[in-house]
């Protein structure tokens, strides 16, 4: 009848429980689930997991979304090509990996039968990485026995030993790895920053960061290593209210519009500290700025508390990271060390901007310094290595603050499209020129403006969104100083 309540067939006892919200609700079918998971964590991808446990690509893909339902966390995100775990799924690895090598002893046939140990409740402190499903080779150690030797380095062995396990733990293959937890990748990072590591050890251990892609977990213990010594990054009294990281491409030579922005909240009483290279890149246009230069933390601090924006080499704040950061030239492609130093924050501000190369970077970054403890950081994907804004072109953002992150679409102004440099200016006299309102250079001046809007979202507790903060840019543009004009 029309408008009846409609009325479930009867089921029988047996019969298997409905699923709810696309989930198996048996117990047979959500343990195929968590060996599913498993397989995801230990191959790093669906393929891999899938061809694993002879499902097919599909299937598997099917399973990883029942299981991000099932634990509300995505588990496995892209980064750096590949997929690496989240937090959560990092939380559960060592349990699952307990359970199927379990699973898989149990089923393994034993031609010599050891007496049974006695009962021990709880999980194995360390069970093997891998998973262990075919007869190994004669004289071949079982996944097991590796991964009991590994773990039998222990913190009181020598760093280089540490330091070795380490790059087993991570860079053994596929299959046979997982990633440093937070505290291992701190150790892992200080050995090299102490001058404790074989140089060998050191290319091993980038490089097999580099190839799989960060976790949170070893960006958060790399960034912690690196920042030892530091102040906490709390926006304590005293310390700056922005941090603005500017570790740009030697090779990118277009203007660094994010300068102006910065001496423009500068200008509006923000406390802004930039660091970057120490290769004089920016020298010429801090010089016509009159932004200073500190070759030191007392003298950062000094020198915001005189003008309010300063720049911070970064052989002034870890000349070892500098050396890091010049292997580049050695391996011809970037290192996990790229991450980390947007992370230094080396006066403790309570805020930063990040510039970064994809959406995986910036809910990267913004987990990390959540973690390192920032009150708020702002991330722009459309522009590499400096936070600068790209109005000409659609910007996404992820906003954290707290715990909370934000993402935000902001579409293309109408500014225009930046112009080539015009004839008869170098770098320097461009960003005076426009700084002075001396050059009219619409698409250069809504740059700047939009950058200072992206500093002024990042500094605020509460706000303000996009447009107000662009409103806010206007007026400090509009009310700078002729004394700020002439620098």
């Amino acid at each position: 009848m029309a408008g009846a309540a409609m009325t479930q067939p009867n089921r029988a006892a047996g019969d298997p429980p409905e699923p709810q919200d696309g989930l198996p609700v048996s117990p047979l079918a959500r343990l195929r689930l968590l060996v599913a998971l498993d397989a995801l964590l230990v191959e790093g991808s669906v393929s891999g997991a899938a061809a694993s446990l002879g499902l097919s690509t599909p299937a598997m893909s099917r399973m990883l979304g029942q299981l991000r339902t099932m634990y509300g966390d995505d588990l496995l995100r892209r980064a750096g090509g590949r997929m690496v775990p989240t937090a959560r799924a990092g939380e559960l690895r060592l349990r699952l990996r307990a359970l199927v090598s379990d699973a898989e002893a149990l089923m393994r046939p034993d031609p010599a039968p050891a007496p049974a140990p006695p009962l021990k409740l709880g999980i194995p402190q360390h069970p093997p990485l891998a998973r262990q499903d075919h007869l190994l080779p004669e004289g071949q150690p079982d996944s097991a026995t590796i991964t009991r030797h590994l773990f039998s380095i222990g913190h009181n062995h020598p760093p280089q030993e540490r330091l070795a396990r380490y790059i087993a733990t991570i860079g053994a293959g596929r299959g046979r790895t997982r990633p440093l937890d937070e505290t291992e990748a701190a150790d892992a990072f200080g050995i090299v920053l102490d001058g404790e590591a074989d140089p060998i050890q050191i290319g091993a251990l980038l490089v097999a960061l580099q190839y799989r892609g960060v976790t949170t977990a070893e960006l958060v213990g790399m960034a912690r290593a690196a920042r030892r010594g530091f102040p906490p990054p709390t926006g304590a009294e005293g310390a700056p209210d922005l941090d603005w990281p500017a570790y740009r491409s030697p090779r990118n030579r277009r203007p660094p519009w994010f300068l102006l922005a910065a001496k423009l909240l500068a200008g509006g009483g923000h406390r802004v500290l930039l660091h970057g290279f120490s290769d004089g890149l920016f020298d010429p246009v801090l010089k016509a700025l009159d932004i200073p230069v500190a070759l030191s933390l007392p003298e950062a601090r000094a020198a915001l508390s005189q003008g309010s924006c300063a720049f911070l080499p970064l052989s002034a704040i870890e000349p070892q990271v500098q050396a890091l950061l010049n292997l580049y030239r050695l391996f011809e492609m970037r290192a996990p060390v790229n991450l980390v130093v947007q992370l230094l924050n080396p006066l403790g501000a309570g805020a930063s901007v990040f510039g970064v190369p994809s959406a995986g970077n910036a809910r990267l970054h913004g987990e990390a310094a959540a973690q390192l403890g920032w009150s708020r950081s702002l991330s722009v994907e459309s522009h590499r290595d400096v936070a600068q804004a790209t109005p000409h072109r659609m910007m996404k953002l992820v906003l954290t603050r707290g715990a909370e992150a934000a993402e935000i679409g902001v579409p293309p102004g109408d500014a225009g499209t930046p112009q080539s440099q015009p004839p008869g200016y170098d770098v320097a006299d461009l960003c005076y020129a426009v700084w002075s309102g001396a050059l009219r250079d619409p698409a250069a001046l809504g740059t700047v403006l939009d950058t200072a809007a992206l500093g002024l979202m990042a500094i605020s507790a509460e706000g303000p969104d996009m447009a107000e903060a662009r409103r806010m840019a206007a007026e400090l543009w509009e009310r700078r100083s002729s004394a700020q004009r002439r620098v």
